[in-house]
C-alpha cells in the first residue's frame, strides 16, 4: 500500500467516525439491501454460454431456410424459362413478321 492510499484510508476512516448515528444507519441499511438485490440479481455460469450458442442455432437456422434464399432460388429458375421463351420469340420471328405484313386476309 502505498502512501497516499494510505492517507486516503485514514481521511475516509475520520470522516466515517464523525457521522451522526442517524446517517451511520440509513448507510448500513443501504449496504445491506444493494448486497441482497445483487445476490438476488446473479445468473448461474452456464447460462450465458448456453443462451449464445441458441441464439447462433436459432440464427444459422434462419440463414438456410429464409424464404429470401428460396425466393432467389426460385427467381433465377423463372429467369431460365423467360429466356427460352425469348429464343423461341426470336426462332419465330419471320413468322411474326410475315403475319404482320399480310394485313389485307384479316378479317376484322
Amino acid at each position: 500500500m502505498t502512501n497516499l492510499e494510505k492517507q486516503l484510508q485514514d481521511a475516509l476512516r475520520q470522516s466515517e467516525d464523525q457521522l451522526d448515528s442517524a446517517t451511520n444507519y440509513r448507510l448500513c441499511q443501504a449496504r445491506a439491501s444493494a448486497l441482497k438485490a445483487e445476490g438476488n440479481r446473479s445468473l448461474p455460469r452456464f447460462f450465458i454460454p448456453l443462451a449464445a450458442t441458441a441464439a447462433a442455432s436459432i440464427l444459422a437456422v434462419l440463414v438456410v431456410f429464409s424464404p429470401m434464399t428460396q425466393d432467389i432460388q426460385r427467381g433465377s429458375s423463372q429467369e431460365e424459362f423467360l429466356l427460352s421463351e425469348e429464343i423461341d420469340l426470336y426462332e419465330d420471328i419471320e413468322f411474326y413478321s410475315w403475319l404482320a405484313s399480310d394485313t389485307d386476309r384479316l378479317r376484322g
